[in-house]
């Protein structure tokens, strides 16, 4: 499943960049919150290898046979709702996704598909897929930790984009009334 996420991530980058959008897996130079996107991708991917490691390593914790293939089957779904909904996320920005901090010019705010119920759902949705890796390993602590680090970078990433899209963005504030961030009816 960390596999299928990340060959989903090289996708997207590949999209982007033949679409003449500069994009790194760590940042870009037109980043408007670069360190936002280095902790992103410093809390994600070690989630999910942390997570496969502590399977391995810590048996002691795993939820034992008769909740294990539970947790696989449930870790998969999971995973591919947040694949989904990242996706979904991406085909309603359109052009205006690109992966780092930047609002472009003509860009206006997005209320259709999942942004009607969140300001986030990219998010959202990554968070999903690194819930699911841990709970398919069927291992507690990979599951606090999938669960738990992958949220650093993401809640730092949505503190820098929404200081950026109040800044510049026509319309953000209006927008962000009445929508969740990350958790709907919760943040």
């Amino acid at each position: 499943m960390l596999y299928l996420a990340g060959v989903l991530e090289g996708v997207e980058i590949v999209r982007q960049r033949r679409r003449g959008v500069p994009r790194s897996i760590v940042a870009s130079s037109e980043d408007r919150d670069p360190t936002s996107t280095r902790l992103l991708a410093l809390t994600w991917w070690p989630a999910g290898v942390a997570a496969i490691g502590m399977a391995a390593t810590l048996p002691r914790l795993d939820v034992g046979r008769r909740w294990s293939g539970r947790c696989a089957a449930g870790g998969a779904i999971v995973t591919g709702l947040g694949i989904g909904l990242r996706q979904w996320s991406i085909a309603s920005l359109g052009r205006f996704f690109v992966g780092h901090v930047l609002v472009q010019p003509g860009q206006s705010v997005v209320s259709s598909g999942p942004y009607r119920w969140l300001r986030h759902p990219s998010y959202t949705g990554q968070w999903m897929e690194m819930v699911g890796v841990g709970l398919a390993t069927g291992n507690v602590a990979a599951m606090a930790t999938c669960g738990l680090l992958p949220l650093v970078g993401i809640t730092a990433r949505i503190a820098g984009e929404e200081r950026e899209l109040a800044a510049t963005l026509t319309g953000y504030e209006e927008f962000r009334r009445g929508r969740s961030r990350l958790v709907p009816f919760v943040w």
